[in-house]
């Protein structure tokens, strides 16, 4: 019966921690419906992490992922899985439904960054625009 108070005081200290460090920052580079898949749609967008940069725990609309880094280390995590170090030239895919728990830059002096290319049903972004294409969880 003790463990359960531990448990969520990490819980609240790993928040805290979390909440102070800088989130990531996105520029959109394109937005394309594709011809040859009807009613879907190409996004591409250039992610940004500041040293010691983070996003919180999301989903992506029901998108496929593609993600190429292109400066620094991202570390990137997955559905519970262990998380892994992407550097420069490196790529991962988020799958329909996957949930990223792990993303971040592994640097706290250097900025690192990634192009991600979304593969999305058209009908989410004529209805929630761009913000559709990331849940983030809740408490978040």
């Amino acid at each position: 019966m003790d463990a359960a108070p531990v448990a969520t005081s990490l819980t609240i200290d790993m928040l805290s921690t979390c909440r102070t460090r800088p989130r990531e920052n996105g520029e959109l580079l394109f937005d394309h419906e594709i011809a040859n898949a009807p009613g879907k749609s190409m996004v591409g967008l250039r992610v940004g992490f500041p040293p010691d940069g983070w996003t919180p725990p999301h989903r992506h609309g029901g998108a496929t992922v593609v993600a190429l880094v292109q400066e620094g280390e991202v570390l990137s995590g997955m559905n519970g899985n262990p998380p892994k170090v992407y550097k420069p030239g490196e790529s991962f895919m988020e799958r329909p439904g996957c949930h990223h728990t792990v993303g971040e830059n592994n640097s706290k002096e250097k900025p690192a960054s990634f192009i991600a290319i979304f593969v999305v049903d058209t009908a989410v972004l004529q209805a929630g625009g761009y913000a559709a294409l990331t849940q983030i969880d809740e408490g978040w």
